[in-house]
């Protein structure tokens, strides 16, 4: 055994003494790391690199197009990848020089570029500019010879950059002579690591064989096979040269940009509940009728969750809660429930335009009624109140001159008596006095008719008081709340908004635990003083509880309601265009006028009468105004035939305008108890307007009554 392992050590010694290892030697330290790979003559070439190059130019002219109009100049962001494999890197920088030299010179038949570059020498530091001022890149172009190396560059470098775009559409060069026969298995894992990454748009230039390369897209969204990944074949590319070409090329990308869209889709939409924008439901609300909408026209489907969850913010870690972090962890597409993103929002996710428009501000107990007996004194204020007695005084001594000067009796020229019929004029009391002189006579026809003026005017006013006496003083501003020991907070993501030099009292001691949400509960908590909540004026109008709480009349900010997704959303734009479509027509005005002026009076008509039923129906006509400045229209609410006179004066009077008349409408069906009230604007004689519509509410209640008796002849 031993004989036979030392002869075969001596043979192989034999054989390299004959035949000498040759082997590459670089004296250079600098560039001793450099990794070279021996490969064919044809490969090392340089007609392997420039077809790949011939082939980017050639395919990005017909696939960087855009749908939007842009005014400024589109931005092409070139990857650099370090430490490539022949020809993966003479083709990168040989691309890179052409963009260059396009930009630098001026070409007349060719598009301007903004280039950046992004490279993996190091890591990235988005500290170096401002995010604010950066517009998003719009195409992307990136070299590779493996699939681990576009894993390296997405994860660490190309995500944190400031205009990072998951939108924008990629084209991306892959050679590699060792996968030259694997293009589908390589193509989609491709595919699969730029969909992690929630991109959509990305083309593929596969090199098949040194100047031969397979072109391919990713068909994510289509609508045979929405959200499944495959890979569709374009054509070739034969050293430089598309086939087919360019002319047959560009109807076929047309055609496949005209299929990438969300028709028998299915999207997942996570909303929060808070009525106007989400009912409990989870069918009806605002934002969920816009969202039917966009289903309607978009032909998408649409699995739909609810909860009581808040929008969320980010902690410390980077981490979000609530909706968003659902939506950071794609468990959902796009997020609603009257949200507005922050900065801090806008950063991380993706938004729509703004279809609504929402106010805030704190809302506090209402105060206690104001005692009679003292809204009797406060019918004046203390300075009128004073010059009455003042002017009673005065009249009291210019009476008692009067009386002495002039020959008057003697019985009336008392000092107290005087005093005592002043105050009795003056009060409209008739005294047992009649003055015999001719001055006499005018002082007390004028005090008569002061007097006669004074308590006018009392009475008048006495009537509202009895009816509203009106309210204790009322807490109007957040320092009186603070003063009052009273605690106050709201939303989590609301707090953001006291973060400055001017509000850090009110972010200090701001609560926002599950006690100070904007729930029915926790209103019900401010009605009784216990605490001041921060919530949305949208919010509280829908709220059957808001006439028994106070609103600060100054708002706190002003925020836009906007659709929330994650970045990279293949419909944006499509969700933005129908919502400016819908903006420019008028129907999201009118979708806010519909609910600060039609659904707020019938809640309140129906909080006055439990029993009373409304059904309205709205014209497709309706203009965009609301119902004080409307032209002309009609509102037709369907009511209970059993209506009583109380009631039609309450609703005459929460429907009253100027312009507006009231008209009853009976039908000979009335054994059906059904009556139709409709308020309709006619020609009027504006000189008449009040008179015509006190004339014609005595004219309702009247025909009201009469079918009443009519109708129970012994209910009286």
């Amino acid at each position: 055994m031993k004989l036979i392992f030392i002869t075969t050590i001596i043979f192989i010694l034999r054989m390299l003494w004959w035949r000498p290892i040759w082997a590459i030697v670089n004296p250079n330290n600098e560039t001793a790391n450099i990794v070279v790979y021996l490969r064919k003559p044809n490969d090392m070439g340089p007609r392997s690199w420039i077809a790949g190059v011939n082939c980017l130019e050639a395919f990005s002219e017909l696939y960087f197009q855009r749908r939007e109009q842009l005014t400024r100049s589109l931005n092409v962001v070139s990857v650099q990848a370090y430490n490539l494999t022949t020809p993966a890197a003479q083709i990168q920088l040989g691309y890179l020089k052409q963009l260059n030299e396009f930009i630098g010179q001026n070409y007349t038949d060719r598009k301007y570029y903004q280039l950046r570059v992004i490279s993996d020498a190091k890591m990235y530091n988005e500290s170096y500019l401002n995010r604010q001022g950066l517009v998003l890149a719009d195409y992307y172009v990136i070299v590779l010879d493996n699939v681990t190396r576009l894993s390296n560059l997405l994860r660490r470098h190309m995500l944190h950059s400031i205009s990072w775009n998951p939108g924008a559409k990629f084209l991306v060069l892959y050679h590699n002579a060792n996968d030259r026969n694997r293009t589908e298995e390589t193509a989609m894992e491709i595919f699969a690591e730029m969909q992690r990454a929630s991109v959509a748009r990305v083309a593929l230039l596969y090199a098949t064989s040194a100047t031969k390369y397979s072109l391919l897209a990713l068909r994510y969204y289509h609508e045979s096979n929405c959200r499944e990944l495959t890979a569709l074949p374009f054509g070739q590319c034969n050293d430089g040269k598309l086939n087919p070409g360019a002319a047959a090329m560009k109807p076929m990308l047309h055609k496949y940009f005209n299929a990438f869209n969300a028709k028998n889709c299915t999207f997942h939409l996570c909303a929060s509940i808070l009525a106007p924008y989400v009912e409990s439901d989870c069918i009806e609300g605002i934002e969920m009728k816009l969202i039917g909408f966009l289903k309607d026209r978009l032909k998408f489907k649409l699995n739909q969750t609810c909860s009581y969850d808040s929008r969320g913010v980010e902690d410390d870690f980077n981490e979000f809660s609530g909706l968003l972090g659902k939506l950071d962890k794609k468990s959902c597409d796009f997020i609603i429930g009257g949200f507005y993103p922050d900065n801090d929002v806008t950063e991380k996710f993706w938004v729509t335009d703004c279809y609504l428009q929402d106010r805030y501000t704190w809302f506090v107990k209402l105060a206690n009624p104001r005692p009679i007996w003292l809204a009797l004194c406060s019918i004046f204020d203390t300075s009128t109140w004073l010059s009455l007695i003042g002017m009673l005084f005065i009249s009291w001594m210019f009476w008692y001159i009067f009386v002495t000067l002039l020959p008057e009796p003697r019985k009336s020229k008392d000092f107290s008596l005087t005093g005592i019929n002043n105050l009795a004029v003056v009060i409209c009391v008739s005294v047992n006095e009649r003055p015999f002189c001719h001055a006499s006579r005018m002082f007390f026809l004028a005090l008569t008719l002061y007097g006669l003026n004074v308590s006018t005017t009392y009475a008048s006013k006495l009537i509202s008081v009895l009816t509203d006496p009106g309210l204790m003083h009322q807490l109007n501003s957040l320092p009186e709340v603070v003063a009052a020991g009273i605690p106050f907070g709201g939303s989590e993501e609301s707090r953001d908004w006291f973060e400055n030099e001017e509000d850090q009292w009110i972010f200090d001691n701001y609560n926002d635990s599950l006690d100070f949400q904007p729930t029915s509960t926790n209103l019900e908590a401010v009605r009784l003083g216990e605490r001041v909540i921060l919530s949305s004026r949208m919010y509280m109008l829908q709220n059957k509880i808001v006439d028994d709480l106070y609103a600060f009349q100054q708002n706190v900010f002003s925020s836009p309601v906007q659709m929330i997704m994650k970045p990279g959303f293949p419909f944006l734009f499509e969700f933005n265009l129908l919502i400016r479509r819908m903006r420019d027509f008028g129907i999201l005005e009118k979708i806010n006028d519909d609910f600060h002026y039609n659904n707020t009076y019938l809640n309140r008509i129906h909080r006055m009468r439990p029993d009373f039923t409304v059904t309205v129906t709205l014209r497709k006509n309706y203009k965009r105004k609301p119902i004080r400045e409307m032209d002309r229209d009609v509102i037709a609410m369907e009511l209970n035939c059993s209506i009583t006179p109380v009631t039609s004066l309450v609703i005459a009077i929460l429907l009253r305008t100027s312009d507006y008349y009231l008209a009853l409408e009976t039908s000979e069906a009335c054994s059906s108890r059904n009556v139709r009230y409709r308020t309709d604007m006619g020609d009027h004689n504006p000189l008449n307007k009040q008179e015509q519509h006190i004339r014609k509410i005595l004219k309702v209640l009247t025909d009201i009554m009469e079918q009443n008796l009519s109708v129970n002849p012994g209910n009286h």
